[in-house]
């Protein structure tokens, strides 16, 4: 019986783990223009806005691997834009002339949110047979006593990323994640950039 209660706490420990892995950007919010119609895009430019400089380079070159991979030709802004003139749209648009480009997608930080999840721990349960008697129920109810509770405080990046459509400027699309801090830096970014091209796919915009 106690092998048995081991293996169904290591069998739960590694169902949490694979769950926390896989679900390490959640999707919070979509919208995709309804005027639109059918338009995909092939040349995206990719901005990244970002205090940090390497920052901003890991991200636009990710972002832009993953978009070669569904075949868009994707450039980083980071090699044709300055950072100290990310703020200057009339430097952007220059920028993209005659690169073919026909849309522009900016990701951006939108806050930190903290999400309290508190586990309860799991307890023991005795055999059906020791409600047969009263004495019996009384001893054997301690056995199924709880262990101690505890909290743990997760945080979440609030990342937003939008599609603007090159000729018209107007938002084509928009998403907004929950991406879990607790990985490394390459790995959450990684993991949110996935999120957001398979979206890009699945809405017919790539």
């Amino acid at each position: 019986m106690k092998l048995q209660m081991k293996l169904l706490s290591c069998s739960a420990l590694l169902l949490v783990f694979l769950l926390n892995s896989c679900g390490s950007s959640k999707i919070t919010g979509q919208w995709k223009d309804p005027e639109l119609g059918i338009k995909k895009y092939s040349h995206i430019l990719v901005i990244g806005v970002a205090k940090q400089p390497d920052r901003r380079k890991f991200y636009e070159d990710e972002f832009a691997k993953q978009l070669n991979r569904q075949g868009v030709m994707a450039i980083a802004s980071h090699t044709i834009i300055p950072r100290d003139m990310m703020q200057d749209k009339d430097t952007i648009v220059k920028s993209i002339q005659g690169l073919q480009v026909d849309g522009v997608i900016i990701t951006r930080l939108q806050g930190i949110k903290e999400q309290r999840q508190v586990s309860h721990g799991s307890s023991y349960r005795v055999p059906y047979g020791y409600y047969n008697r009263m004495d019996d129920y009384y001893s054997n109810s301690f056995s199924t006593a709880p262990s101690v509770s505890y909290a743990e405080t997760h945080e979440y990046l609030q990342l937003e990323s939008n599609l603007y459509d090159a000729e018209t400027e107007k938002l084509a699309y928009s998403i907004t994640t929950d991406t879990f801090v607790r990985q490394k830096f390459q790995s959450r970014i990684s993991a949110y950039i996935e999120t957001v091209v398979r979206q890009l796919k699945s809405n017919n915009l790539l």
